[in-house]
């Protein structure tokens, strides 16, 4: 019995300390690409759209709006379904937004053909949704289909939905090399070649966004380099990480202001970076100012509030660890320390403070959304899972 509770500290530990959030870098909701889409269904002037986004209009596009799939589906059932699949997102419901996307995706195949520009961005759309869902394989293979779209018409590195789906292929390869890091030691090759191959993604990316965005600053590269502070977070390099971080933040809190889920976002992965940096107090300060904006605006039961739950559990609980170890140390000489505690006692000090229950109600919590909201099979969900078990065998020891 000893053995196996030993075993499950370990993996508690294991858990607690070496585990890399999951969608830490996937959690930038990007809306520009989405309202682009919106605006296309909104604007009468098609020709005039085309000509904007250097594609061919179609033939007789004033009748666009009318051409029916053989179930008697249009365009705009199509829009409607993106509008709902948009909000189901918001929503953190991704299941149910991905079957929204799936049926447009049909109606715009039998209308438009295999090679639009809107059928790409409708499946740059899906692929977002595949991220969220934790599905990396399928959401690449998404992101790779919506990129070859984008080249058989030629807009290879010349149009800004392009430069969307290449900043989100990035980002699927980011997530990819999360799941893989260590929390220290040295990184594995394959996560170097991740991060390398995501590097150049966003690279690509921000150069169109460079050339063709017009504003100052831009939403679209300051989530570029919010993607790219989370690979410096990936391969231990916080100092270069705050840096594009807090390049980020500046720029999304002129543009959207203190109280949005963005700015929340890049807040959270700073305070990650902070934690990488041993500065454990002061990334829980920041962790709490996320958390307090996103519970505010998506309400408790939503994925990123839970990922920021999970994240401070984890800062607690190395917060915890840190403050036994020290409470161990000044003890250690003391006969009664040895003879009731001995080897154990960081241990067992790690796990009977305030920093313990803060970090049991954050993994709790985090586990009951991911649970209700992303399904037993998620990787979040099964891992809050296994460090409840262990929590729980740790408490009767």
């Amino acid at each position: 019995l000893r053995q196996r509770k030993t075993a499950l500290y370990l993996l508690a530990a294991i858990l607690m300390l070496s585990s890399v959030v999951f969608v830490r870098g996937q959690a930038h909701y990007q809306p520009g690409g989405y309202y682009r889409q919106e605006d296309f269904y909104e604007t009468d002037g098609y020709d005039v759209m085309y000509e904007t986004q250097h594609y061919p209009p179609p033939a007789q596009h004033h009748q666009v709006h009318k051409r029916q799939t053989r179930n008697h589906l249009t365009l705009d059932d199509a829009a409607a379904l993106s509008e709902k699949g948009m909000f189901l997102m918001r929503d953190g419901r991704y299941t149910d937004a991905m079957k929204c996307f799936d049926a447009m995706l049909r109606i715009h195949l039998q209308i438009l053909g295999d090679r639009h520009p809107v059928v790409a961005q409708t499946i740059d759309m899906m692929g977002c949704c595949f991220l969220r869902l934790g599905r990396h394989a399928d959401a690449e293979e998404a992101l790779e289909k919506s990129l070859e779209i984008y080249a058989l018409l030629g807009q290879t590195g010349r149009n800004v939905d392009w430069a969307m789906s290449m900043m989100h292929m990035g980002q699927a390869h980011e997530a990819e090399a999360e799941m893989l890091a260590p929390i220290e030691g040295k990184i594995p090759p394959e996560v170097n070649r991740l991060t390398d191959k995501a590097f150049e993604e966003f690279q690509q990316a921000l150069e169109v966004f460079n050339v063709l965005e017009r504003e100052d600053p831009d939403i679209d590269i300051a989530n570029i380099m919010h993607c790219m502070g989370n690979l410096h977070n990936i391969r231990h390099e916080y100092v270069a990480a705050l840096r594009r971080f807090k390049l980020a933040l500046a720029d999304k809190i002129t543009i959207l202001g203190e109280e949005s889920v963005s700015v929340a976002v890049t807040k959270n992965n700073i305070a990650n970076a902070l934690q990488g940096m041993n500065k454990i107090d002061e990334a829980i300060d920041v962790y709490k100012e996320a958390l307090h904006t996103m519970h505010r605006i998506l309400g408790p039961d939503h994925p990123e509030v839970a990922q920021v739950h999970w994240n401070l559990a984890l800062a607690y609980h190395e917060k915890g660890v840190q403050n036994a170890s020290k409470r161990a140390k000044s003890w250690a000489g003391h006969w009664l320390f040895r003879l009731f505690l001995g080897k154990r006692g960081v241990r067992r000090l790690a796990h009977e403070g305030s920093d313990f229950q803060k970090m049991d109600k954050h993994v709790r919590h985090a586990f009951g959304i991911f649970e209700s909201v992303l399904g037993e099979d998620h990787y979040s969900t099964q891992l809050a899972s296994q460090a409840l078990l262990a929590l729980e065998e740790l408490k009767k020891d």
